[in-house]
């Protein structure tokens, strides 16, 4: 028996090492453009395969283009290619490093619902550099149509720069 178990415990060790996991946090460099084509080397014209070796990796939001109900957080695996979608990924920055809402929630001991008053808010703004990037993907017949890049920069939208260093 305890042969057994030097030989299984290794292999589970191993195995869930190799687990992928998905990360809520991009990193800056996921959402510069070459032209059309994004850094991760995806462009119109590609199909659900070179988006999810792409972007399997990180949060994936979606939404449809026939209805009001905003963007869902889906799986790569899940989403509905051939259905005129809209899917995007996104992250805030704050001071130039990526972090995400459950960060933020917990550092400041707050609920998802104040995180924009939070980065929108004078005080914050004065002490940080705030930053929103993402790449939005528009998808036709199960290809992707357009591809839009873009950032919000909180400190200019409420024009409140940062003070100190």
């Amino acid at each position: 028996m305890k042969k057994l178990l030097y030989i299984v415990l290794p292999a589970l060790l191993l195995l869930s090492g190799c687990e992928k996991k998905i990360s809520e946090t991009a990193p800056a460099e996921l959402f510069v453009m070459n032209g059309e084509e994004t850094a991760a080397g995806v462009r119109p014209g590609d199909g659900p395969d070179e988006f999810k070796a792409a972007y399997s990796g990180y949060t994936l939001e979606v939404a449809w283009n026939d209805t009001d109900s905003g963007y869902i957080v889906m799986s790569a695996d899940d989403i509905p290619y051939n259905e005129e979608i809209s899917t995007i990924i996104a992250n805030l920055f704050i001071n130039g490093k990526p972090t995400s809402m459950r960060a933020l929630c917990q550092t400041h001991d707050i609920s998802s619902d104040e995180v924009h008053a939070l980065i929108s808010s004078p005080d914050y703004l004065r002490a940080h550099d705030v930053v929103y990037r993402y790449l939005d993907f528009d998808w036709e017949n199960g290809k992707i149509a357009d591809i839009t890049s873009g950032e919000l920069n909180y400190n200019e939208t409420f024009e409140t720069p940062r003070t100190g260093t």
